[in-house]
């Protein structure tokens, strides 16, 4: 069956062209948004598989949106996709048991990742 996805980034371009490239490859994205809060509501409305999430957002930062999403659902399947490959923010996603895909990414990884 296929998987449904969130997609969550700031930058509407790369929620339009992660959104198609993930269609093509049949995952379902039944939702997107481009901020912290925003990704709360998509989770708690659609309840997908799994959440693609950038950090760095205005209005609710992923961490925001990582920390709210698995207070919701303890099993959520939350992706972190950002360009911060700092120690902290490395650090910080281990303690949640976050996958970290760093931009710029590669889309199969991406696909082997959601799939897995």
């Amino acid at each position: 069956m296929s998987k449904s996805v969130i997609v969550i980034d700031d930058d509407e371009d790369t929620v339009r062209l992660f959104s198609e490239f993930l269609e093509e490859h049949g995952i379902n994205v039944i939702g997107n948004g481009f901020d912290g809060v925003s990704a709360v509501k998509l989770f708690k409305e659609t309840k997908p598989d799994v959440v693609l999430i950038d950090l760095n957002m205005p209005n609710g930062s992923g961490f925001y949106a990582i920390k709210k999403i698995q207070n919701i659902n303890p099993k959520a399947r939350v992706i972190a996709v950002t360009a911060d490959a700092s120690f902290v923010t490395e650090e910080k996603l281990e303690k949640l048991n976050i996958p970290l895909i760093q931009k710029p990414f590669k889309m199969d990884q991406v696909i082997s990742i959601i799939k897995g």
